[in-house]
């Protein structure tokens, strides 16, 4: 074997290993991953960490530990369930439940509909509550508006 064929080899180990070093530095544990999905980022990470997060991140893996433990103890599979989003329910369909007409509960809906009022506008405010408030306002008009049908 040459003094190149050596040096080849070598390189190839050398790769080998950087790539199983830049997978483990990237590999998060399950508890990395809880604390993301909590908190939205991974312990340690950004320019803002200080000792008020160093302190949450070990309670946060204590309560996780303590956790994991409840779990085998209990002799339970404790994997977490996302509750199924309610469907939307409209108001012609509550009123068809009740009874009314389908005919009446066109009309009641078109009465509704007129009855709500006009979204609103914070243009010209330099107030950023005001602003968050109308929002908020034509958001939730805009709700109401949707379950009408």
């Amino acid at each position: 074997m040459t003094e190149i064929e050596k040096t080849e080899g070598e390189i190839k180990v050398l790769q080998a290993k950087l790539e199983l070093l830049k997978e483990m530095e990237n590999h998060k544990s399950p508890v990395e991953e809880a604390y993301k999905r909590f908190f939205g980022c991974y312990p340690h990470s950004g320019d803002r960490w200080n000792d008020e997060n160093e302190i949450l991140w070990y309670a946060f893996q204590v309560g996780y530990k303590s956790a994991k433990e409840d779990c085998k103890s209990a002799k339970e599979d404790c994997k977490v369930v996302e509750e199924p989003k309610p469907e939307r329910e409209f108001l012609c369909n509550v009123m068809r439940n009740l009874g009314y007409s389908v005919n009446m509960c066109d009309e009641i809906v078109d009465a509704v509909r007129c009855w709500l009022p006009e979204p609103q506008s914070a243009a010209g405010s330099q107030n950023v509550n005001t602003e968050l408030l109308v929002e908020g306002f034509n958001d939730c008009l805009r709700q109401m508006k949707e379950k009408l049908k």
